[in-house]
């Protein structure tokens, strides 16, 4: 029997994962120079921005953190990624939601840049793969938080295209992918999955009465498992000449049509949710 990520045994499999021991969602502020975690840290705590801190490894790397009264921890590492010097908060988000877990990584990433006086140059989201500024930390800080904030969708291809979502995992919901489609239903694609994600949001996996924005029932199938049955010369397609990059390895999904099942299974149709763009 095929199984998707709408199916129980699935649901049960991910609930006995320890999600928040994994720091899933990671944000960095780039600097001009590397920096000595252990004395921001310990310059943080002194401002009241981090109640208390442990080291991890080396402190000069690496600190583990508890800030804002709270027993969830974060991992504050120093690093150097594509040639940017980073201070990158590495946090588990997931049982806050989108808008008070973004909402407490922005506070604490706000209260290392106060300690970092004119060295922060920028904020990447690197669970989101995507640039931001002190601007945007300082909003979300305050909790003016969209999706669009936490869950970035983007489209690669000439002439067939691959819609894909970064940013949703770290909520412990899949991201999610589109195959095959023309430049026509871009725009549709975009809604439907930012449609799905707010589904997907609100209820987690625990429910399955996922539908398009049109009310057309649709089920979640792993992309591993769908690639099989679609063409592989397209983009996003196992490797099919593109490098998928790191951070695509999943939990990711793409979506089907769910029809009446036969013999205990759904019969896929990738097909039919591109006909709804």
């Amino acid at each position: 029997m095929r199984r998707t990520l709408a199916d129980p045994a699935i649901r049960r499999a991910r609930k006995t994962q320890p999600m928040a021991d994994r720091y899933t969602s990671r944000i960095a502020l780039v600097v001009d120079a590397p920096v000595h975690v252990g004395d921001v840290v310990q310059a943080a705590i002194a401002a009241g921005d981090i109640d208390r801190s442990r080291p991890v490894r080396d402190v000069a790397e690496a600190a583990e953190v508890n800030w804002g009264g709270r027993m969830a921890k974060a991992v504050v590492r120093r690093l150097a990624e594509d040639g940017r010097d980073l201070v990158r908060v590495e946090a588990y988000i997931g049982g806050d939601g989108v808008v008070n877990g973004l909402q407490r990584q922005a506070q604490l990433l706000q209260g290392l840049a106060r300690q970092l006086r004119g060295s922060v140059e920028g904020v990447v989201d690197l669970s989101a793969r995507t640039d931001r500024d002190m601007a945007w930390v300082n909003r979300v800080a305050i909790g003016a938080v969209d999706r669009d904030d936490a869950i970035v969708v983007v489209d690669e291809g000439e002439g067939t295209h691959w819609v894909f979502s970064h940013g949703a995992a770290r909520f412990d919901v899949p991201d999610l992918e589109l195959y095959g489609l023309d430049r026509g239903q871009l725009a549709g694609a975009d809604e439907v999955i930012g449609h799905l994600h707010d589904q997907l949001l609100a209820r987690g996996l625990k429910r399955a009465d996922l539908a398009l924005p049109s009310g057309t029932p649709v089920y979640l199938v792993p992309v591993l498992e769908a690639w099989k049955d679609l063409p592989m010369d397209w983009p996003g397609i196992g490797r099919a000449g593109e490098d998928r990059g790191p951070g695509l390895d999943g939990p990711r999904a793409t979506l089907s049509v769910m029809h009446k099942p036969r013999f205990g299974r759904y019969r896929t149709d990738f097909a039919g949710v591109l006909a709804e763009l």
